[in-house]
């Protein structure tokens, strides 16, 4: 008997901590799962914010918004403030807004120590007024806490030492100490994209202000030029944006018909400003140009890529282009974009020996060479597009 209750409470004890041990290791699981599913969150984050570092601004910024937005549970609204010294412009998903730019100054907003904190009540409210001035318009005050998220969880991004933007996400419950703690690690995150953007930012500027260096010495040698390259680059960011290309390729479609007669500079200026018709020989090394470009531009390990579009924008659709004759798809899509705003452009203008030609001569022109010397596919949208007026002399 006494054998049997002593068998019965090991066995006793033995189940209740085999419960025990199941239970956390159950937990541990959880505990393991949850964690891993933060990192593969985490790790994805990193993903997209890499794949938008070196858009524009703007989509920059609405992007990281956006993807912080739906990083926390049931936020309602987020605002990303991003300042240029002490002004900064509000970056809102709303879509209600009125459209109309919001900025606010740094020292509108209490300064707290903690990188990331939550206010609520009327602070919540006064901030949130700040950010979204319209919604206090259309309330009457800001008095009422109808309409407003009552929770508002405020993150600072510094680079360098400066107060570079302030996260904002609003929503009708608080936040608890996990979600702070995720929202430090969200923080850095930003901050790290953002200090990157803003150096792949400068590098472009500089780079734009080289570009823009070299035009200017180029329309100082050819006086035909003045205005062209800009010309050129406005249309053809214009029909790559219509083509539904990338932001990237349209920036790449705008510079490289920035510099598309940079080779230029090297042609004697007699020939280039020649007021009658040029002579054969002439001709020859004026088709030279694109080849110059080419070599120029290849120099650079920033500017290389633009250099093949440059090489081929005088190339035609049927093969009789130059410098290498190539047709059909095999000519890069930014050089045949390059082709019909450079025509455009060309026809458009005064020369020595013609008047600019009207809008429908141009427009009949660009349609009959459709298939011969352009794509027929952006021939026929650049129609269009001069059909609906957007496209004007």
């Amino acid at each position: 008997m006494h054998h049997s209750f002593v068998y019965v409470l090991l066995l006793s004890l033995s189940v209740f901590f085999n419960i025990v041990l199941v239970r956390k290791l159950i937990l541990l699981g959880f505990e393991k799962k949850r964690l891993a599913s933060i990192l593969l969150r985490f790790k994805d984050l990193s993903s997209r914010f890499r794949d938008v570092v070196i858009q524009r601004e703007e989509v920059f910024l609405k992007t990281v918004l956006s993807l912080s937005k739906n990083f926390i549970d049931d936020v309602k609204n987020a605002y990303l403030v991003y300042f240029q010294g002490e002004k900064g412009k509000v970056i809102s998903l709303e879509e209600h807004s009125t459209g109309e730019e919001v900025f606010v100054r740094k020292e509108e907003f209490s300064y707290i120590p903690e990188r990331v904190h939550v206010i609520s009540g009327q602070d919540s409210i006064k901030v949130l007024s700040k950010l979204q001035p319209n919604v206090v318009h259309q309330l009457g005050s800001i008095e009422t806490s109808d309409g407003w998220s009552k929770y508002l969880a405020v993150s600072d991004i510094q680079v360098g030492g400066e107060l570079k933007a302030k996260l904002f996400l609003a929503r009708e419950r608080s936040f608890d100490q996990e979600e702070i703690e995720l929202l430090k690690s969200l923080s850095s995150l930003i901050t790290s994209f953002v200090a990157t953007h803003n150096y792949v930012s400068a590098q472009g500027r500089f780079q734009k202000d080289m570009i823009l260096t070299m035009i200017r010495i180029l329309e100082y040698h050819d006086k035909y030029t003045k205005g062209h390259s800009k010309n050129v680059a406005t249309i053809a960011s214009l029909l790559a944006e219509r083509l539904g290309l990338s932001d990237e390729m349209i920036k790449k479609a705008y510079w490289a018909s920035l510099l598309h007669d940079i080779g230029k500079i090297v042609i004697p200026s007699q020939i280039l400003n020649k007021e009658g018709k040029l002579t054969i020989e002439e001709f020859e090394v004026i088709k030279k140009h694109p080849a110059y470009g080419h070599d120029f531009l290849t120099t650079s390990e920033d500017l290389k890529e633009l250099a093949k579009y440059v090489l081929h924008h005088h190339e035609r659709w049927d093969g009789k282009g130059y410098p290498m004759g190539l047709s059909g798809e095999d000519i890069p899509l930014i050089s045949r974009i390059i082709a019909v705003a450079d025509a455009y452009d060309a026809m458009r203008s005064d020369r020595p020996y013609r008047k600019g030609l009207p809008i429908d001569v141009i427009r009949n022109e660009i349609d009959e060479h459709s298939g011969m010397q352009f794509d027929p596919e952006i021939a026929k949208l650049f129609v269009k597009m001069i059909d609906s007026g957007e496209i004007r002399n």
